[in-house]
């Protein structure tokens, strides 16, 4: 099956050209600078266009609205997160502790570095009503993850690697919930960049946790 993490990007009437890729790039470069300072509720399309330097006709040739913009802005990182988190999962074996940790670091690292636009997506899908959109986007990342962990859970047990009385679905909620959970606490709603230090520890202690969960008596085979 085709993951497809986002709505697909609305079609916008823009011939293109160089010049209008130009601006659009540099209204894209704008809001990601003024949706990462002033957060979603703040940001207004008068903002991004005093940013980029331009016009509110120019803006309206590219998006609709601020909501389109922004999900232009968020499905390249987005993609990237979702790639860090893939990898270092073996589908015929159970990784090392220290390939856990190592993989937990990698999705920490990709976090931080786009952690107040990934702060912004959240604040959004909280809003609800106009902003159900990225509602929808935050909860089909998750369940990419989710699914995705579950099947290699299945694989797992399949080869009598892990219990057959583990729930894979309930096992990869538990795992990818907590480890969300803290790269948005610690590191999305921190007030500044965490240090690589700190980084580096909350990848040893997940890793930690995800290897014990599958590797310990209560998962043993």
């Amino acid at each position: 099956m085709r993951e497809t993490l986002i709505p697909p990007k609305p079609a916008t009437p823009v011939r293109v050209t160089p010049k209008g890729h130009a601006m659009r790039e540099s209204l894209l470069r704008s809001a990601a600078k003024m949706f990462a300072e002033l957060g979603y509720e703040q940001t207004r399309v008068s903002d991004l266009v005093t940013q980029a330097g331009t016009s509110h006709g120019n803006f309206y040739r590219h998006f609709k609205d601020k909501d389109e913009i922004l999900l232009a802005v968020l499905r390249p990182l987005i993609d990237e997160v979702r790639v860090s988190s893939r990898a270092g999962t073996h589908p015929h074996r159970l990784p090392t502790e220290a390939e856990f940790v190592e993989r937990n670091i990698a999705f920490f690292r990709v976090y931080s570095k786009h952690r107040r636009l990934l702060r912004v997506m959240r604040e959004a899908a909280s809003r609800g009503g106009h902003a159900s959109t990225f509602l929808q986007l935050w909860l089909s990342q998750r369940e990419l993850f989710i699914a995705r962990t579950e099947r290699w859970l299945s694989g797992l047990q399949a080869q009598k690697m892990i219990a057959p009385s583990i729930s894979p679905r309930a096992l990869a909620e538990a795992l990818g919930s907590m480890t969300e959970q803290i790269a948005y606490v610690r590191i999305g709603l921190a007030k500044k960049t965490i240090s690589a230090k700190d980084i580096e520890e909350l990848g040893r202690t997940c890793g930690h946790i995800w290897y014990a969960s599958l590797a310990g008596p209560a998962t043993a085979k």
